[in-house]
């Protein structure tokens, strides 16, 4: 029945070429005849090149054009046969249907095969599979080009709901300043948090975290770099306000302990998720991913950090891979609808500045990055270049690039010993301008 389809679709296809931008088949679903596939392809490119003649698929222009290759696809003889066969041009979609249930069919019991011979079946993976082929035998030709009145359908009530939730439309940052400019972090975006080593990358995605999670929001960290248990500490001290070298050494005081017990508990109760498997690759972030959207439609995925996230794939350099990684970060946003926010190194570069700040060329690795992302945000402490500065404690985001929020600088308050960021208020922001005032002057 397949074989008899897929020379229904060729055939179709010939006798009406203009059937060709209905064809929504690739040269992979033709599994009948090792020649069909190849046949599509030439027919593409005769579409193409000879659209302009009666016919771009007359005998003796392709025989003109291709010479004897063109008995690598059958001849002359059998694209006639093709030609002259097929019962109804006006069938092609019920044809192609037919070849692209045939393929998916095959696709499955070779997957399930495979696992069988695997030994060890991943479910997980298996079910992906399945996922995908289900979405490949449904996808067909679907024309997803609407009307825009169609996408604004019943968007008065979307707007009403974002004005219910004080201006946070999207999940809650650990920055008020942040959360007013961009309403939070939006779902399918892709925000990239970069910095110079030791600034507080890590430390800016715990209170990130943390203020997700009390937002209602279920949080996973992908730690790539750190060790859970080292990452969960830092959550710790942030939420016990307790040194970070007290939890290392083991020294608590009794107040230690105290503040101790309360963070465990604020903990236990927030929904924070973290995995730290060895040499994690994007395409196990994506199955993860899945399976936890599955089971929390809210959710808010880190990743700490870019680089060191691996592929199945082979790549031969690490700027492809770190290319194709951060496409897949930006592509698994758009998909599941969930933000995800992504630690990335900064070159040397910055430091051999006068003014030490990241900029876009200092992401490293990969050019990429700048066009992926929805929203940059460099983190700088200028104590950790000019230790007597009058911005000791002071942590800038600076938010580079802001696909639909913009660019600026946002100040807040960086504990070192707690890792804890902290929100400035009014007065807090006026005090600092007036500090940094009185700094300039007495430079003059």
């Amino acid at each position: 029945m397949s074989l008899e389809a897929e020379r229904a679709v060729l055939g179709s296809i010939m006798v009406k070429p203009d059937l060709l931008d209905e064809c929504y088949l690739t040269p992979d679903d033709f599994l009948e005849d090792e020649r069909h596939g190849l046949i599509l392809t030439t027919l593409r490119y005769a579409y193409e090149q000879f659209g302009d003649e009666p016919d771009p698929f007359d005998m003796v222009l392709m025989v003109k054009h291709w010479g004897k290759n063109i008995n690598k696809i059958g001849g002359v003889t059998y694209l006639a046969q093709l030609r002259d066969s097929v019962p109804t041009p006006e069938h092609l979609g019920f044809y192609q249907d037919i070849v692209r249930a045939a393929f998916v069919q095959s696709q499955a019991a070779k997957t399930f095969e495979e696992a069988a011979a695997s030994g060890t079946i991943d479910l997980l993976g298996v079910q992906e599979r399945m996922d995908e082929l289900n979405q490949l035998q449904k996808g067909r030709a679907e024309n997803n080009m609407l009307r825009m009145a169609e996408v604004l359908e019943g968007h008065h009530l979307e707007i009403m709901d974002r004005g219910s939730r004080a201006g946070i439309t999207g999940t809650k940052t650990a920055s008020d300043d942040l959360n007013e400019m961009g309403s939070g972090h939006q779902p399918g975006d892709v925000t990239i948090v970069a910095a110079r080593p030791s600034i507080g990358k890590t430390a800016y995605i715990v209170n990130d975290s943390v203020a997700a999670a009390e937002g209602g929001t279920t949080a996973a960290i992908f730690s790539a770099e750190m060790p859970s248990k080292d990452v969960s500490e830092r959550h710790i001290c942030t939420l016990g306000g307790i040194d970070s070298k007290k939890i290392r050494t083991g020294r608590l005081t009794e107040n230690d302990w105290d503040s101790y017990s309360k963070a465990l508990e604020i903990l236990e109760s927030l929904p924070i998720y973290i995995d730290d498997t060895p040499g994690m690759t994007i395409e196990y972030i994506w199955r993860q991913a899945k399976a936890l959207k599955k089971k929390n439609p809210r959710l808010i995925i880190y990743i700490d950090y870019l680089q060191l996230i691996e592929s199945e794939r082979k790549f031969s350099k690490t700027s492809e891979r770190v290319s194709y990684v951060s496409a897949q970060f930006k592509k698994l946003a758009r998909v599941l609808g969930i933000p995800v926010v992504v630690i990335s190194s900064v070159g040397r570069k910055c430091e051999d500045r006068q003014d030490k700040r990241p900029m876009m060329s200092d992401l490293r690795d990969s050019g990429n990055i700048e066009f992926d992302a929805d929203v940059i945000i460099f983190l700088y402490r200028d104590d950790y270049y000019y230790p007597d500065t009058v911005l000791k404690g002071v942590m800038e985001l600076i938010v580079a690039k802001g696909r639909k929020i913009g660019t600026g600088t946002i100040q807040m308050m960086f504990n070192r010993k707690t890792s804890r960021f902290m929100n400035l208020t009014k007065d807090d922001k006026y005090e600092l301008e007036k500090k940094v005032r009185e700094h300039v002057q007495n430079r003059r």
